[in-house]
């Protein structure tokens, strides 16, 4: 792999966070080992934007409660107290009532109350319960895409696994599952900003988001009616100091759900595969001793992250790697990078399925460490476990992997075996 560092410009580098390009995202180890060694923490005047690369200052964002989510918690409180409401009038108006309802972009107390509610559904006990359906469904998968001439793993068992099992778990029928790829596919393009976000694009959008505000709206009116043995009714049902969920919260935290809970679940699988066929020796080495699955999943999450950065808000001036932080700027932490630095791993470039100790930041870190983490490592496993009895012989059959072009999740289009 061409992992080497090499000098870039900083148009190079400011073009990283705007659309997605061929020649640096499809492979970013090179650009990540550049700022690794060169320039850890690094303003883009361009942006008004740091990016931080190293392992020990990411995760320091992370946990630091001093770096927010929230624009207003960003400001001095007199221009806190001086902020308009947001306008509800604007063509954006569906996507910004989703979005402003996500955990995931929120701060405490809003932040901790949603997560709080929620979080019951992704206790170890709840994942056990999970477990022998989720086998039932990859079994299925794997069966299935057994009987293909050059099956596409991605298409025909990645996809398919998590969106059943989140629908499963939010009690949508069958027949509407086919929906789901289009609006997280969309969403997922909607949470990478970047400079490809075309007024085509911007309508498709908005009718993503009043598509699945009113399918969510009918699913939660018969619930309320009927309920049943699924997260929208125990989420109906949830109390946290008397204080549920409102109708507009519950619909964007199953939008969140479904977005969070598939895309990256599909990279996780689909990365960890081919990291495993790019590496046979691995894959034998899986095949010989199954119980390093669980850290196979590991070590696939950290090198080929499904998730390649998130961003905070400095709410205070902030000293970072020997650089000043000015309060109201954006961070990037460069999550992908982080998992690559040759401080915290042991060649990070090697792709070592027993890798010990392995604290990836895959999940982020802090308040808001990934709540799905443990559905989605259950999922790895046994996808993992299903694809190694089904194709003990695997093998990649194209030239190359197929990314899909989005700068925050890393995941793969297709990707054909044999």
């Amino acid at each position: 792999m061409q992992n080497q560092s090499r000098t870039f410009e900083i148009s190079e580098i400011a073009s990283w966070f705007g659309p997605y390009n061929v020649q640096v995202h499809d492979n970013p180890y090179s650009f990540y080992n550049y700022l690794l060694e060169q320039e850890p923490v690094r303003y883009l005047e361009w942006h008004n934007m740091w990016v931080v690369s190293r392992y020990e200052d990411v995760n320091r964002v992370l946990k630091d409660p001093l770096f927010v989510r929230e624009n207003r918690n960003a400001m001095p409180q007199h221009q806190q107290e001086e902020q308009p409401p947001q306008s509800q009038n604007t063509p954006w108006e569906p996507v910004n009532n989703l979005l402003d309802n996500w955990m995931l972009l929120r701060d405490a107390p809003t932040h901790t109350r949603l997560r709080g509610l929620v979080s019951h559904s992704f206790t170890p006990r709840s994942m056990e319960r999970l477990k022998q359906n989720i086998r039932s469904i990859a079994e299925h998968l794997a069966e299935q895409m057994a009987e293909e001439d050059q099956p596409d793993l991605i298409q025909s068992f990645a996809f398919p696994l998590p969106v059943i099992v989140i629908a499963e778990m939010l009690g949508v029928p069958p027949e509407d599952r086919e929906m789901f790829k289009e609006w997280s596919h969309t969403f997922a393009r909607i949470l990478e900003g970047g400079g490809d976000q075309t007024p085509e694009f911007a309508e498709q959008s908005v009718r993503a988001a009043v598509e699945i505000t009113a399918y969510f709206r009918s699913l939660i009116a018969e619930r309320k009616v009927s309920p049943r043995e699924d997260m929208i009714s125990d989420l109906l049902a949830a109390k946290e100091q008397t204080d549920a969920l409102t109708e507009q919260e519950l619909i964007a935290t199953c939008v969140l759900l479904l977005v969070a809970g598939h895309e990256t679940t599909v990279n996780l699988i689909g990365n960890t595969m081919l990291a495993l066929l790019n590496h046979p020796e691995q894959y034998a080495r899986l095949l010989e001793n199954p119980t390093l699955i669980p850290s196979a999943v590991e070590e696939g999450l950290r090198y080929e992250s499904p998730v390649q950065m998130t961003s905070r808000l400095a709410s205070v001036d902030y000293e970072l790697g020997g650089q000043t932080i000015l309060q109201g700027q954006v961070v990037q932490v460069m999550l992908g990078a982080a998992n690559r630095d040759p401080a915290q791993f042991s060649h990070p470039n090697q792709f070592d399925i027993g890798r010990t100790p392995n604290r990836h930041l895959a999940f982020a870190s802090g308040a808001h460490f990934c709540l799905g983490a443990p559905l989605a490592r259950l999922e790895g496993e046994i996808a993992l476990t299903a694809m190694l009895k089904h194709f003990p012989q695997m093998r990649l059959a194209d030239a190359a992997p197929n990314w899909r072009h989005n700068v925050l999740f890393r995941g793969m289009g297709t990707m054909h075996v044999r």
